[in-house]
């Protein structure tokens, strides 16, 4: 149960830095992890709906969604294809007040270097958690199959 309770903690911490520095960075509390996923498959270029799909691992209706959010939020658009119809890119939208595509794009980590090394270390803690609970559930399957061949 401790385990469990110092888990939930890790993850709360890492969400109020992760919600700090969107807010910062992006002048909002609405971005979450996986719209800064699709920008981060979209700044060296457009991407298709199905290439996000792929790559995030998500359905085509949760990535529609993210896109939508994104598009509301002015940092992204849609365009069809030319040729096919069928096809959506996502782009980042241009702003005329920035010298760069997106806020992601010109994001300087240096200005919460203490945050995010905050944030590396609770992650690395959660892997490290993991990592022992994996060998654990390994080690008691083994332990099982042992038992089952007796």
């Amino acid at each position: 149960m401790n385990e469990l309770i110092q888990l939930a903690k890790l993850l709360r911490d890492a969400g109020t830095v992760f919600s700090y520095i969107t807010h910062e960075e992006f002048n909002t509390c609405d971005m979450t992890w996986q719209q800064v996923l699709i920008l981060e498959q979209i700044i060296d270029g457009p991407k298709t709906m199905a290439d996000l799909n792929k790559a995030l691992n998500l359905s085509y209706s949760t990535t529609s969604g993210l896109v939508s959010r994104l598009e509301r939020q002015n940092v992204v658009k849609r365009v069809r294809d030319k040729k096919d119809g069928r096809v959506v890119w996502i782009t980042l939208i241009k702003r005329p007040d920035d010298n760069v595509h997106s806020p992601i794009e010109g994001w300087d980590s240096g200005a919460y270097e203490g945050l995010v090394k905050q944030m590396r270390q609770t992650l690395r803690t959660l892997q490290e958690m993991t990592a022992v609970k994996q060998q654990a559930t390994a080690a008691e399957l083994r332990e099982v199959k042992r038992v089952e061949c007796i």
